[in-house]
C-alpha cells in the first residue's frame, strides 16, 4: 500500500495559490483551501503527539477525514495538470473548487464541484500512471495499449439516479464516438456519494479486510445492472465502470487511508474490454 505523509501533501501544494492565479482563478476560502488547512492541522497535531505523547483534538470528524481525502486527491490533480494549458484546465478546475466544505452538506443543486473533481481526479490517476490523457470534451480521452478511449464521467447523487446518469453519459458518448471512428467509449460512474454521503468512515480490521468494500461496489453494480443495461448503447461503448473513493481506517495498523476501488462491466465488443480490463486497474492502483 502506498502511503503519503501530510508534509508531502503540504510541500506539493505550497504553490497552490500561484497556480490558481496563473489559471485566472482567484484564491479564496473554497473547499480545497479548507482541505489544505485540515492537512496542516493534522500535521501539526501529530507533531504534538510525537513530542508530548498526548492525544490531540482533530476538530469536526467528517470535515477532518473527508478534508484529508480531498487534499490528497487535489495533490494528484496538481501534479498531473500543473503544466497544462490554462485555457483547458482552468475552467474545469474553477468548477471543481465549488461546493460546500463538508460532503454531508451537499445537495442536488451543489454537486457540480465534486462531480467535476471526480473527472479531474480520474484523469490525474490515469496520467500519473503513465497514460496519455487529455481533458475537455469528452470529459477524458485516454490511450491504453494503443487503443483510444473516450470517457464520460457521472456522479449520481442517489442510487435511484444511477440509470439516468448512465443514460446521460451514453447519449453524450454517442456524438463523440460518431465523430471519432477509431475510439471506444467508457462510462465512468462515481458511486462515492451513493455509498457514503459524507457521514461514514469505513473501518477494516486489516488491509485484506478492506476488500469487503470492493464487494459493496460490485454488489451495487449487480443490483442496478438490470436498470441501466436497458439503455441503448452505442456499439463502441466498451464498458461501464463504478468507482469509489472514501475515507477509511485500518485497525491493525492504526492507519487512516483513502480507499479506492473500481469495478468494470463489459457492454460492447469483448476485444476492447480485454484491453481495458488489463490496462486500467494498474493505473488506478496509485
Amino acid at each position: 500500500m502506498k502511503t503519503t505523509k501530510f508534509a508531502e501533501i503540504l510541500d506539493t501544494l505550497q504553490n497552490l495559490d500561484a497556480w490558481l492565479a496563473s489559471l485566472g482563478i482567484r484564491p479564496n476560502s473554497d473547499r480545497i483551501h479548507r482541505a489544505v488547512e485540515i492537512v496542516q492541522e493534522a500535521h501539526d497535531g501529530w507533531k504534538r503527539v510525537r513530542e508530548s505523547k498526548e492525544p490531540t483534538k482533530i476538530g469536526n470528524i467528517d470535515d477532518y477525514y473527508f478534508g484529508l481525502v480531498e487534499a490528497h486527491e487535489f495533490c494528484d490533480i496538481f501534479r498531473a495538470f500543473e503544466k497544462d494549458d490554462p485555457k483547458l484546465i482552468g475552467p474545469k478546475l474553477e468548477r471543481a473548487l465549488s461546493g460546500p466544505i463538508r460532503p454531508a452538506d451537499e445537495t442536488a443543486k451543489t454537486t457540480d464541484g465534486r462531480n467535476t473533481m471526480f473527472e479531474l481526479a480520474l484523469a490525474a490517476q490515469l496520467r500519473l500512471g503513465g497514460a496519455d490523457v487529455s481533458v475537455g470534451e469528452p470529459d477524458i480521452a485516454v490511450t491504453l495499449s494503443g487503443k483510444r478511449f473516450l470517457v464520460e464521467c457521472k456522479r449520481p447523487f442517489r442510487e435511484d439516479s444511477i440509470r439516468a446518469n448512465v443514460r446521460g453519459a451514453a447519449d453524450q458518448l454517442k456524438g463523440h464516438l460518431d465523430s471519432d471512428s477509431g475510439a471506444a467509449g467508457i462510462i465512468a460512474v462515481s458511486v462515492s456519494r451513493v455509498l457514503n454521503p459524507g457521514t461514514k468512515l469505513f473501518v477494516a480490521p486489516s488491509e485484506v479486510d478492506k476488500e469487503h468494500l470492493d464487494d459493496r461496489v460490485e454488489k451495487l453494480m449487480r443490483e442496478t445492472e438490470g436498470d441501466w443495461k436497458k439503455n441503448d448503447f452505442h456499439p463502441r461503448i466498451t464498458a461501464v465502470s463504478f468507482h469509489l473513493r472514501t475515507p477509511g481506517v485500518l485497525e491493525d495498523r492504526d492507519l487512516f487511508t483513502a480507499m479506492s476501488f473500481v469495478c468494470l462491466m463489459p457492454v460492447g465488443k469483448q476485444e476492447g474490454f480485454e484491453i481495458l480490463n488489463k490496462a486500467l486497474p494498474p493505473l488506478l492502483s496509485l
